[in-house]
């Protein structure tokens, strides 16, 4: 094998798949890889694995495509060598000269040998001079006149080609004379926008064609050396889709033509002619009746498809492309006997293929909509690694992972998938194909495969005209109109992760599982949510489904279906689910199967839009949205299954909800006043028009607190210090009553004055704007009996009942009397010795919240948190489904099905009182440095959006800054900076939403004691600094908050919605700290850049 000494530095002047490939090489042979990108790409594969990345200037394609500005890359980064790859500049002879002119070696051919090929009239004339038989054709025509007279002599039909098109672009077949007008301007205008060279001709169009090609690579001395033939005759829009090597036509009826040597001598002698130099393919067209074959066009670069050629001849053609340039750097090039590798040739020196390869290309693209691009973000990609299988090998060149974007500025191909087996067989790489997840967009991975499992294909029976014939019915369900909020929901959503992982789900979970049991599915299997206004679906291919919920106006195929029903769905069907017909709002529809192309993630496929977390694209179903759907056998008519008993179905159209709470954790005395107990449980409440999944604002009187301010928590009475949030919990955000959704926060700085009963949250889910709610105060135990009635009232649907004598009830016969309606403490001890306050809250019928003091901030209470979760996990963590540590109080979770609440907290409180004094208590600590930036735009406009759209006058308002000051006695900026800069904050919850930060200065005097905004904003950027209470926040989403923001640190560094790290995706634990440098906006983005590319 020989040595790089001239060749050290590669630029890959490429992207996506085909850099990652170039990549691969250059690490083998110790070369350092500089990769080159634009924005849009900054999260590529290819940036992160590359040596060096550098960002160009320019949107998308236009990019790669500026001469300039990637001569410019190459220079600044002391490149030796620029690979092009293939498409952008690989084929432009003005790039290969521009690189000679600055002394970089350019790994192609001469800038010469592209421009003589480049253009395919003149490759056509360099053919013919070579004895290379060539389509039946014409020079270059000046318009449709010329095209109608030659067709004359040759006969239709005939095939317009731009001069200088190329992947399939540029290409029009025309039938008969009345084509041939639209299609030659359709061709030039092409011609001139994609390629700047508005040159046509005309050639014969053969249809029963197979497209053949020859691998070549010529040393620019006279030798090329050939690598047998590839198969690309299947093609969509004269796209290739899948190829093969050796041909299966080549292989057998090709033999007695002398297929192989004829196609592989005429390549070479094509080559020779030129003395090229690098790879090369000469791309032939073989008439599928006789054998014979033509010239099409020679393309001077590396092919999509080179990779299967590798597989079957055992050489690595980019290792040759860039020894090329070491070999030229030393005035010569590679002696061909090392270009032959280990290649065995028979006895007319035509080389032997080893094996049999076939690649299948994975694109993002929507067969539903005749194949167009497919973008978005992938959710989870498992690709197979690259080895041996059994008896086969496999090797996969991609760009992807899980998290990853589809660009629409680009191709949008995904991989390229390639199987090697002993003889020509498909079935090894089908099996590839099923092993291989790609969801999040929509792909052709599922046609590729039946495609491959066709009897053609199997037989060889691979012309170019192969796919026009092929019938491809995709499993999946596109969405006409996506309806006011309709969102992918299943249970149980994600709830034991906590750490500012909502727990999501859906709203009404009883009409979930209603709508799974009716069809079939397990109860707890992914849905779709419809709220309001429902879609208008298409069905690719059969389904079965269900409808439960509220009632809705439903239609399949124009007629009216009941809901609660399992219905047989066709192929082609279109259901309309309109608007609510009553009081309610939302409806399920389930699908037998589920959706299987929605990945989990964080376990569960349940979207939180308001997070971009989970489901499709980590938001509501847009229009022209398709989702796949599992295999079922065909259906031909609608036909109706299963009916549930009405009887069994729950009453959705009521005027007021009376929605059951359990006390706490925050109705006690210390917090709340017994008059305002009184007045929340006797009057009715009205949801807001301001409510979401995540909040549902209530009209109504205001809560009245026995204290007049929140302590270190905050000013205001509501105001408390953060504490771990229960589920769908009742709480006083400032002057408005907010009962927090399925996909409220983890953590809170709001009392929580009650949380309603499991069992109950289907009816505020339920509840539409204007909806009148009504709150009933009901002991733990009570709450605890509704759960098993629930949970047997399940169970007894699951066995599928035609008839029923029950109805359904979700009373109980006698509720437990409440003595008082102020809340009690589960447990509370006062300081004592060594022994600090501690306090057990009730917090609905899964949560104890434990307390060191609502009112005063303490950092040696989170060290006893850490202390006792350590010990809590220890101990009883078989009993305990999750914990969370935060600024003002610990909690801990648990079914209340299987374990004893009681013993439970008696156990903690043990543990508890057994932990020593904490003062020097040693715990793990990471510091991190991070950048911060005081005055940045996107402060500026969250400020402003609040003050247009919520609040127009606050004492915050316009500047929160100043606020800041005032309220901490601060006189200048550059005093509040020196609060900040340089000072170690440590972390003390990460929580809220999507893991947020909660920082506090390790110096009391340094802490800002700040109010909360009120009203809450709607929206807070991604990567936002604000202060509450004695804390700080780090917004690592956007979101929704209360702090008082003024700096901005890395967006992109705290969550990663669909990341690489599906199990925990975010970096901060509590008790590590940072500490601030100051960077201007610019340097920011910069910064927050370089995280994305090093991944």
């Amino acid at each position: 094998m020989a040595e790089f000494s001239k060749v050290k530095r590669v630029l890959i002047a490429n992207r996506g798949e085909i850099a990652c490939r170039v990549i691969r090489t250059c690490k083998k042979y110790n070369l350092t890889s500089i990769a080159i990108y634009s924005k849009e790409d900054i999260e590529s594969l290819h940036v992160s694995e590359a040596d060096e990345a550098v960002l160009l200037p320019g949107v998308g394609a236009a990019a790669y495509i500026s001469i300039e500005n990637v001569v410019k890359a190459a220079q600044d980064h002391k490149a030796d060598v620029v690979i092009p790859g293939y498409g952008f500049l690989s084929e432009n002879s003005d790039f290969a000269a521009k690189l000679a002119e600055v002394n970089i070696s350019f790994a192609g051919p001469s800038s010469e040998s592209v421009e003589q090929f480049g253009l395919k009239h003149l490759a056509r004339k360099i053919a013919i001079s070579c004895d290379v038989p060539v389509v039946p054709g014409s020079d270059l025509v000046e318009d449709f006149k010329d095209v109608l007279e030659i067709s004359k002599n040759i006969g239709f039909p005939v095939i317009l080609k731009s001069t200088a098109g190329g992947g399939g672009m540029g290409l029009k077949v025309c039938y008969s004379k009345e084509e041939v007008e639209p299609n030659f301007k359709e061709v030039t205008s092409r011609g001139a926008s994609l390629f700047s060279n508005s040159g046509v001709f005309v050639e014969k169009y053969v249809e029963k064609g197979r497209h053949i090609e020859v691998q070549i690579f010529g040393n620019g001395l006279g030798d090329v050396i050939s690598y047998g033939e590839r198969e690309c005759s299947i093609q969509r829009r004269h796209q290739k889709v899948i190829e093969e090597t050796p041909s299966p036509f080549v292989q057998t009826l090709g033999a007695e033509y002398d297929l192989r040597k004829n196609l592989t001598s005429c390549a070479k002698r094509l080559a020779s002619q030129i003395n090229y130099k690098s790879a090369g393919t000469v791309e032939f067209l073989v008439d599928d009746d006789t054998g014979k074959f033509y010239f099409l066009e020679m393309n001077t670069r590396l092919q999509v498809e080179h990779g299967i050629t590798e597989m079957v001849y055992g050489v690595d053609l980019v290792y040759f492309m860039l020894l090329q340039c070491e070999y030229e750097i030393n005035g010569s090039g590679i002696p061909a006997e090392l270009l032959k590798g280990d290649m065995k040739y028979d006895s007319d020196g035509v080389e032997i293929p080893i094996g049999h390869a076939i690649e299948v290309r994975a694109y993002a693209e929507n067969p539903v909509r005749d194949f167009a691009p497919s973008p978005g973000i992938l959710h989870n990609v498992e690709i197979l690694e690259d080895g041996e299988y059994e008896n086969y090998k496999v090797r996969v060149d991609h760009w992807i992972s899980t998290g990853g974007k589809v660009s629409p500025y680009f191709d949008p191909l995904l991989a390229k998938i390639m199987v090697w087996s002993p003889v020509r067989t498909s079935e090894n790489i089908v099996k590839v194909l099923k092993a291989i997840k790609i969801q999040g967009v929509v792909n052709n991975i599922e046609y590729c495969t039946e495609i491959l499992n066709s009897n053609n294909f199997k037989m060889g029976n691979t012309l170019t005209n192969f796919l026009s014939s092929f019938e491809f019915r995709p499993h999946l369900l596109e969405f006409e109109e996506a309806g006011a909020y309709t969102t992918i929901q299943d249970l149980p959503g994600r709830g034991k992760i906590r750490t500012g992982v909502p727990q999501g789900g859906p709203a009404d979970s009883l009409s979930l599982q209603i709508a799974n049991i009716t069809v079939g599915n397990d109860k707890y299997t992914e849905c779709l949510e419809i709220n309001m206004k429902g879609p208008v679906i298409k069905f690719h291919n059969s389904a079965v489904i269900a409808i439960a919920g509220a009632s809705f106006e439903i239609t399949l195929n124009g007629k009216a279906v009941p809901s609660a029903t399992e219905i047989f769905v066709p192929i082609g069907s279109i259901l309309d689910i309109g608007e609510p017909t009553g009081k309610s709002c939302k409806c399920y529809l389930a699908i037998k199967g589920g959706l299987p192309g929605v990945a989990k993630y964080l376990g569960s496929k349940s979207c939180i839009p308001s997070v971009s977390l989970g489901g499709h694209q980590g938001r509501i179903i847009f229009p022209g949205d398709c989702l796949e759907t599992d295999k079922i056998p065909e259906i031909t008519e609608v036909k109706f299954g299963y009916v549930m008993p009405r009887e069994l179905l729950p009453s959705y159209e009521v005027d007021s909800n009376v929605i059951r709470m359990i006390g706490g954790p925050h109705d006690t005395e210390d917090i709340c006043s017994l008059e305002g107990l009184k007045q929340l449980y006797s009057v009715g409440y009205s949801v807001n028009f301001n409510s979401n999944r995540g909040a549902m604002r209530l009209d109504g009187p205001e809560m009245i607190f026995s204290r007049g301010h929140g302590g270190d928590g905050g000013g205001h009475p509501s105001n408390i210090l953060e504490y771990p949030y229960p589920t769908c919990g009742l709480s006083t955000v400032g002057s408005t009553m907010v009962l927090f959704g399925i996909d409220g926060a983890t953590l809170s700085g709001f009392t929580c004055v009650s949380v309603p009963t499991e069992v109950d949250f289907w009816k505020f889910g339920q509840a539409a704007v204007n909806s009148q709610l009504k709150f009933k105060l009901i002991t733990f135990d009570d709450a605890i009996k509704l759960m098993k009635q629930r949970k047997e009232y399940l169970e007894f649907l699951e066995t599928r009942p035609t008839t029923s004598d029950l109805h359904f009830n979700d009373e109980l016969e006698s509720y437990e009397a409440i003595d008082d309606i102020v809340g009690k403490f589960l447990y509370k001890r006062e300081a004592s010795g060594d022994l600090p306050y501690v306090a057990f809250r009730q917090a609905g019928e899964r949560m104890v919240i434990v307390d060191f003091g609502t009112e005063k901030f303490n950092l040696f209470s989170n060290g006893r948190q850490y202390a006792l979760d350590l010990e809590v996990k220890k101990q009883v963590g078989d009993l305990v489904e999750s914990t969370e540590c935060s600024s003002g109080a610990y909690c801990f979770t648990f079914d209340p099905l299987k374990t004893d609440r009681e013993t439970l907290v008696k156990n903690i409180i043990e543990i508890e009182a057994s932990i020593p004094p904490i003062e020097k208590l040693k715990v793990p600590s990471r510091i991190f440095r991070l950048p911060v930036c005081f005055e940045h735009t996107a402060l500026k406009h969250c400020v402003e959006r609040y003050t247009h759209s919520q609040r127009p006058h606050a004492p915050y308002l316009p500047s929160n800054v100043d606020y800041l000051m005032k309220a901490n006695c601060i006189d200048t900026f550059e005093q509040f900076k020196d609060y900040i800069i340089g000072k170690p904050e440590v972390v003390v919850a990460v929580s809220f939403l999507c893991a947020n930060p909660l920082l506090v200065n390790t110096d009391p005097r340094r802490r800002f004691m700040t109010s909360k905004y009120n009203p809450s904003r709607t929206s807070t950027p991604a990567g936002t600094i604000g202060s509450g209470s004695v804390s700080q926040s780090i917004y690592s989403v956007e979101s929704p908050g209360g702090y008082m923001i003024w700096g901005m640190t890395l967006p992109n560094w705290y969550w990663d919605t669909f990341c690489r790290f599906h199990e925990m995706p975010w970096p901060l634990k509590n008790f590590d700290q940072v500490i601030y440098y100051e960077v201007d906006e610019e340097e920011l983005t910069r910064l927050n850049n370089l995280v994305l590319t090093i991944g």
